[in-house]
């Protein structure tokens, strides 16, 4: 899961750009980066580390809480109005999605 590519296999990391360099494949978004932009241990790389739901951490935010900021994706969120909360928050308000 968390191997490159092809130990064999050389390539230009997607998110620095660095040529010739052993590539690992983001289970989330499929990019080819380097082992410094991989975070092995989940599989994924740096962008999707960086954008991932600060609720359940498994997938990718499509938005902001407006109560509390923190990222979150359409499954921990709940539209109130124009605006997105996370479900932590919406059930602090007294409600359940």
């Amino acid at each position: 899961m968390c191997e490159a590519i092809g130990v064999e296999y050389l390539g230009k990391c997607e998110i620095c750009g660095k040529e010739n360099v052993e590539l690992y494949k983001c289970r989330v978004c499929g990019r080819r980066v380097c082992r410094e932009h991989f975070r092995g241990d989940k599989g994924i790389c740096v962008a999707c580390e960086e954008t991932m739901c600060e609720v359940c951490g498994r997938k990718l935010a499509v938005g902001y809480c407006a109560r509390c900021g923190r990222l979150v994706c359409e499954d921990c969120s709940v539209e109130r109005g124009p605006a997105l909360l996370c479900i932590e928050c919406y059930r602090k308000l007294g409600t359940t999605p």
